[in-house]
């Protein structure tokens, strides 16, 4: 019966770590938001397109998806990007705030458009354990 007992609670401990091992596993998302303006949507667009993208691409970003939408009587941009791990996400959105390169893209557009974005709404998103990765397969 020990023996029998032995077995259960190690075949036990596998499976929590096999779980705990697929859950961290398991990419994060970030959803987020910025308010844009009517008055220079278009240089905002232009922008995030032209140049955000690709730098963001450079410091390893994958945006699975974009929008506009408006909420509350504003217009806003909103995206959903796909990471390994929280840890890569915050290396990354470091890497790509310090771009020499984004920077000055930033202050000439700034300095062309006036403001582009208002509020940001930043959100770390974590998949439930019976939820199924964006994109996947429904059954």
């Amino acid at each position: 019966m020990a023996r029998l007992l032995a077995a259960i609670a190690t075949t036990a401990a596998l499976v929590l770590h096999a779980s705990a091992a697929a859950a961290a596993e398991r990419p994060i998302h970030q959803l987020r938001i910025y308010e844009i303006f009517e008055g220079n949507k278009a240089a905002f667009h232009a922008r995030f397109r032209d140049h955000a993208q690709r730098i963001m691409a450079r410091h390893g970003f994958r945006i699975l998806s974009m929008w506009e939408t408006t909420a509350e009587g504003r217009t806003e941009f909103v995206y959903l990007l796909e990471w390994p791990d929280e840890a890569t996400m915050k290396a990354a959105w470091t890497r790509f705030t310090a771009d020499p390169e984004w920077a000055e893209i930033k202050r000439v557009t700034g300095a062309r458009h006036g403001p582009l974005v208002g509020g940001i709404e930043d959100r770390t998103l974590r998949l439930t354990d019976y939820a199924q990765p964006p994109g996947a397969a429904r059954h």
